[in-house]
């Protein structure tokens, strides 16, 4: 039997040298190997945020989506804003005229919602003397209850004002 006190010690020990084993890559490019290394390791944060997203709609209204949104992105990509101009009534009917004649050269649409003598440039009309400009802003499309309760407050909280002329909805910013 040996003791610890019979055990001979040296201060080196002598291990056999062994290589390291090099794992071989398929042959790719470095930067395709990056790449794919990266596209591995980031996928499964992406597809659990979109599996979480989708189930958590699941449980949801569509009224509570609506809310959770952002509301001047979501809102102003659905907006059309444009231009209109009305002539005067008290401005002389041949330069009333000459204005209908200046709008249909230059192609621009009349907008009888607005007035008789109102049309929609496609650019602002400032400084004319009897030529009033405003812009409009209309949702391009039907909204929905929660939407138009969520545009109702954007335009208030903008400070815009109905314009019923225009159409439903619609609002002079």
């Amino acid at each position: 039997m040996a003791y610890v006190s019979q055990v001979w010690t040296s201060p080196v020990i002598r291990l056999p040298h062994l290589a390291m084993p090099k794992p071989r890559w398929p042959r790719l490019s470095p930067g395709v190997r990056a790449l794919l290394m990266m596209g591995i390791l980031i996928s499964p944060a992406f597809t659990s945020d979109y599996i979480g997203y989708g189930v958590m709609r699941l449980f949801r209204t569509a009224g509570q989506i609506a809310e959770m949104r952002k509301p001047d992105e979501a809102m102003m990509a659905r907006v059309d804003i444009f231009h209109v101009a009305c002539t005067d009534k008290s401005m002389p009917a041949e330069d009333q005229r000459w204005w209908t004649s200046y709008a249909a050269k230059n192609g621009w649409p009349m907008y009888p919602r607005a007035g008789e003598t109102c049309f929609r440039p496609e650019r602002v009309l400032v400084g004319f003397a009897g030529l009033k400009t405003f812009n409009v802003a209309c949702p391009r499309l039907a909204l929905t209850v929660a939407d138009r309760k969520r545009w109702t407050d954007f335009a208030a909280d903008h400070g815009w004002a109905p314009y019923p002329q225009a159409g439903e909805d619609c609002v002079d910013p």
